[in-house]
């Protein structure tokens, strides 16, 4: 393996000189048009009211315009922006005129089907196109010195990249691709289809098609003066077989997302060749589910298509068939979704199901593969790769030293019906360095650098489905289910009663997709809600089957070692075990930082979601010589709100305690205020999460453009005026106080991919002397230094991704590759944002992501630092 001095990010940035007019039109949605549309939707009954502004539905407008002109180059979400509609030329007043009257019907006033809209809005006044000259390639500085481009970059860069390949010929590993223009989003990214799915069969029969898609989007780094382009290499999977199941997402009905392409044009054959976003809901009622099409462009295309609109029952039985239609519909696979498997000749098959046979993820080689190639076709457009950014020097240690509890005592309830899930959790226990001590039928104890017990409980039907109820209308159908929970609870408390102190319990419980076949409501969130209330935190396990009479050769080469076990089975249960013991408090205890010497604190607030209008603000602490602790907001049912042990705060959660509002921004930025312990002298650092917390009435301070590095605006201060002038704080004025801000890649994939990259000289050929260069890239881990500030944060390799690196799945020749899962860690960018006087970032920054893999419950390095994950985790408790 290479050693990496520096890593190659998937990301373009135009070079110095650069330049990309762009010359058009701009022009805003007529006022009188405007004001028709808004009365008739605030008129619509049963229309959700707002505190705020109620803004027009226009996501299905925007790509519905963007669709029908390819003139049209950018379409804003909010009619009355300046710039609302973005043209090569003036569009067709025509065009547009069919395009809002159809949106109209379908989705503004549905309830007057026989409104003439387009005479309506043919009367309410004319476009006024308003000429001008744009250069994508220039962008100014915020104060920091982070880049700050127009929000016309923004808005336009991404689309223009995106389409400008598909005028290319764009080759990837000398294949060339059929690109097709992916569904239009409100924040500019766009997405770009590198050819039409593909089928693939695997070797047990399960089918289903995927496509390899490039994802554009603009980002900045603080402090860093060059905008970045991301690069994105993606997938998209999608249904062949006839559904069997779709887990919901949330407390709602399952949904499930649908592209929508006519390769002849949906209206017109001039319309711009694109993929569309749509969605159906999934309801099920008792022994019945049924199919709907969401609010979106799918009900605007039907009024206006010539072709037959797809069809909700053959997308679901026969989504390959859906597929191959005129108006195609594209059912597209997420994670947990399972397929039947066709009869054969008549007969059934020999399994009923089957999950997606294309795996998902590249391999490092592919995502240089593509970075390269987009790069040469954008050269003439002044775009050019990233520069190589060098691996940071730090004098932190990239593995902290993990120090846990001296011999302490654990006490675990097992719930479990099975003698084989029961007898297999005792096995686990060697895989934790325990030896047995005592045993009993119902009781287990174990020691070693732990004493655990296992205590034995039967839970009888207590674990068992709950009913579906068949009643048509919500309000009946809502109290049969809080009559079902409520007896089901009652039943639960009388049989185990609230206990003294916190401990957990590890329940064995079938998985979700059992009882979506077995027509039953999951009990799972259910005992999320109840256990923690009864003192047990809960960790669920699904059960261990039995052992085959009649192992072949490779089943018993998989199995535990002097067991009748798989060596899966054993892993689940020894992950069970840890994450038992985790939520019992069995944590590492903090290190301290480089340089200091005495106490120290580690300190995060974490913003979970309670639904769609409520937020749970957990502000977590961990001491070097102390447990770590939890507090909660107070509110006005719990107005006075203390630190507790960790291993308490389940408990106050399925209370419903600390919920405040999310428009209660003051509050929160209070609450982070108190955080800082301003007060204080002693070391500390405070870990933020940028998602969440910059928002402007929060924490501003904690936004790209306006972090000023060790000039600390405290929480709550206005700094987005343009006359702002607030108090800056200075190390000298917080001693001991540090503030790193966090982001991940699955905030809005803004930190990007990054891979080693290294120079070797290897023959021009196998009959010359002659050397070149040619660049090797790999898999990367460590700290990345982007920035004065900035840092990227990249985990090492999982044990379990063992997929070789030389194989490719961009490769048409070698369909089979893609059934293979390939895991590349996502990096977290760090910004030591506030340091004292002496620090080095970089040791900072380093800590920070040490912290990853600082963990007694799991080896996989996670995507946040410990206590930032232990924090996440109680997100399972809120409901």
């Amino acid at each position: 393996m290479p050693a990496y001095r520096a890593t190659q990010a998937t990301v373009l940035t135009f070079a110095t000189g650069a330049s990309w007019p762009v010359t058009g039109y701009r022009a805003t949605c007529p006022p009188g048009m405007l004001n028709l549309l808004q009365a008739a939707w605030e008129a619509r009954p049963g229309r959700r009211t707002r505190n705020g502004p109620d803004n027009l539905p226009t996501k299905s407008l925007r790509d519905l315009l963007t669709l029908i002109d390819p003139d049209i180059t950018s379409v804003h979400w909010d009619p009355r922006h300046p710039a609302w509609l973005r043209g090569r030329t003036k569009i067709d007043p025509d065009l547009l005129l069919i395009a809002l009257s159809a949106w109209a019907s379908a989705h503004v006033a549905p309830d007057v089907p026989d409104a003439d809209w387009y005479g309506r809005l043919e009367g309410a006044g004319q476009f006024e196109w308003i000429p001008e000259d744009l250069d994508l390639a220039q962008h100014g500085l915020h104060p920091n010195g982070t880049a700050n481009p127009p929000p016309h970059v923004f808005e336009l860069l991404p689309s223009l990249v995106a389409e400008h390949l598909t005028t290319t010929e764009l080759r990837l590993l000398g294949h060339n691709r059929d690109l097709r223009l992916g569904p239009t989003q409100a924040d500019g990214r766009r997405t770009l289809h590198l050819g039409q799915p593909e089928l693939l069969i695997d070797e047990d029969g399960a089918a289903g098609a995927s496509v390899d898609v490039l994802t554009f989007h603009l980002e900045t780094v603080p402090g860093v003066p060059e905008v970045h382009l991301h690069v994105d290499l993606g997938m998209t999977r999608f249904a062949t077989n006839a559904v069997d199941y779709i887990p919901r997402r949330g407390n709602g009905d399952p949904t499930a997302s649908v592209l929508l392409s006519a390769k002849e044009g949906f209206i017109h054959r001039r319309e711009r060749p694109m993929l569309l976003q749509s969605s159906v809901t999934i309801r099920r009622r008792g022994q019945d589910s049924s199919w709907t099409w969401q609010p979106g462009v799918a009900s605007i295309l039907v009024r206006l298509t010539h072709h037959e609109p797809p069809s909700l029952d053959e997308l679901r039985n026969a989504p390959g068939n859906a597929a191959a239609q005129p108006f195609a519909a594209h059912l597209v696979h997420s994670t947990g979704m399972t397929y039947r498997h066709p009869a054969q000749d008549g007969a059934p098959p020999t399994r009923a199901t089957h999950e997606h046979p294309v795996g998902h993820g590249y391999q490092p080689r592919d995502h240089m593969e593509v970075l390269t190639q987009v790069a040469r076709q954008l050269e003439d457009k002044g775009l050019v790769p990233l520069t190589p950014t060098p691996k940071a020097r730090t004098r932190a240690k990239t593995r902290l030293p993990m120090q846990l509890p001296g011999s302490p005592a654990y006490e675990i309830e097992v719930w479990a019906s099975s003698d084989r899930t029961w007898q297999c959790l005792q096995t686990a226990a060697s895989k934790l360095d325990l030896a047995p001590a005592t045993a009993t039928a119902d009781r287990t104890s174990f020691t070693g650098p732990i004493n655990l017990t296992l205590h034995r409980r039967d839970p009888q039907d207590l674990t068992a489905g709950l009913p579906r109820s068949t009643e048509s209308d919500p309000a009946a159908r809502r109290a049969a289910y809080e009559a079902s929970e409520a007896e089901r609870t009652m039943r639960i408390t009388r049989a185990f009663p609230r206990l003294a102190h916190p401990i957990a319990c590890i329940v064995e419980m079938e998985g979700a997709a059992y009882f979506t076949r077995t027509r039953l409501r999951d009990p799972k969130p259910l005992f999320k809600k109840v256990l923690p209330s009864l003192r047990r935190n809960v960790q669920g396990l699904r059960p261990i089957p039995p052992a085959n009479p009649n192992p072949s050769k490779a089943t018993l080469a998989k199995r535990f070692p002097g067991t009748d076990f798989s060596t899966t089975d054993i892993e689940r249960a020894t992950s069970a075990l840890r994450d038992a013991l985790r939520q019992a408090g069995h944590l590492p205890k903090l290190p301290a930082p480089p340089g200091v010497d005495g106490p120290f604190e580690l300190i995060t607030v974490w913003l979970a979601p309670a639904g769609e209008r409520m937020l749970v603000p957990m502000l977590i602490r961990q001491h070097t010589h102390e447990e770590p602790t939890a507090q909660l907001m107070t509110t006005a049912g719990s107005p006075a709100e203390h630190p507790m042990p960790l291993t308490a705060l389940p408990e106050a959660l399925v209370a419903g305690r600390g919920r405040v509002p999310r428009t209660a921004r003051a509050a929160l930025a209070d609450f982070f205020t108190n955080a800082l312990s301003l007060d204080s002298t002693a070391d500390r650092l405070l870990l933020v999460r940028r998602a969440r917390t910059s928002d402007k009435n929060i924490w501003p301070w904690l936004q790209d453009g306006r972090i000023t590095f060790d000039q600390l605006v405290l929480p709550g201060i206005d700094i987005t005026a343009p006359n702002a002038d607030p108090v800056r704080r200075k190390p000298g004025d917080q001693p001991g106080l540090r503030i790193i801000r966090l982001r991940e890649r699955g905030d809005r994939s803004a930190v990007p991919r990054a891979f080693g990259i290294t120079q070797e000289m290897v023959s021009a050929s196998d009959d010359s002397d002659e050397l070149i260069s040619v660049s090797r890239h790999g898999r990367f881990s460590g700290l990345v230094e982007v920035g004065e500030r900035a840092f990227w944060g990249i985990n090492p390799r999982s044990d379990q991704n063992q997929t070789p690196l030389t194989l490719t799945k961009l490769d048409p020749a070698q369909t089979a590759n893609r059934t293979w899962t390939c895991s590349n860690p996502n990096s977290l960018e760090i910004v030591p944002a506030f340091l004292q006087g002496g620090d080095n970032p970089a040791d900072w920054a380093m800590y920070v992501h040490a912290q990853r893999r600082l963990h007694a419950h799991t080896t996989i390095a996670t995507t946040w630092p410990a206590i930032v994950h232990l924090a996440e985790l109680m997100e399972e408790y809120i409901s």
